[in-house]
């Protein structure tokens, strides 16, 4: 009668102590940045006009997670962005970046309750010149003066 009591109250302390674990092992397994959706090869560095892809492989991942996204700007003000993936899957952010500058990345997992899982960070470099602005047509004045003139004769 005493094993089975023993057995008893150790089944149910192993039951209580698993209960109270949280299971999820959802992590973000690489982050790393490309010029293609897959970032392979990875590079940090990139010319302006150059897409980039910052990807966030996630991996143990079971039902749905969010993913937020904080970019910023050496110097300027931080964009943030979020979604929603749902099992093993990369989350990715891509932009096209027209001016040189060099970006910090910070990507975060959470589960559906809120809980931060995860998070990794990240930073790239973009060089070259910002696209000139476009040329103003030389003769919008002039074609401007002509329409007024057109009007003004009817």
């Amino acid at each position: 009668m005493r094993i089975k009591f023993s057995i008893f109250f150790a089944t149910i302390a192993l039951f209580a102590t698993a209960c109270s674990v949280s299971f999820s092992t959802a992590k973000i397994e690489s982050f790393n940045f490309g010029k293609n959706d897959k970032a392979t090869p990875s590079t940090t560095t990139f010319n302006v006009g150059e897409q980039v892809f910052a990807v966030a492989n996630i991996a143990g991942a079971t039902g749905k997670n969010k993913v937020k996204w904080k970019i910023t700007p050496t110097g300027g003000k931080p964009f943030e962005t979020e979604g929603v993936i749902d099992g093993n899957r990369p989350s990715i952010y891509s932009f096209t970046p027209t001016t040189p500058a060099d970006f910090s990345f910070e990507v975060a997992l959470f589960d559906e309750d809120g809980k931060e899982l995860d998070k990794k960070s990240g930073a790239i470099k973009v060089t070259g010149t910002a696209a000139a602005a476009p040329k103003a047509d030389d003769n919008a004045d002039d074609k401007a003066a002509d329409d007024d003139e057109a009007t003004e004769k009817k």
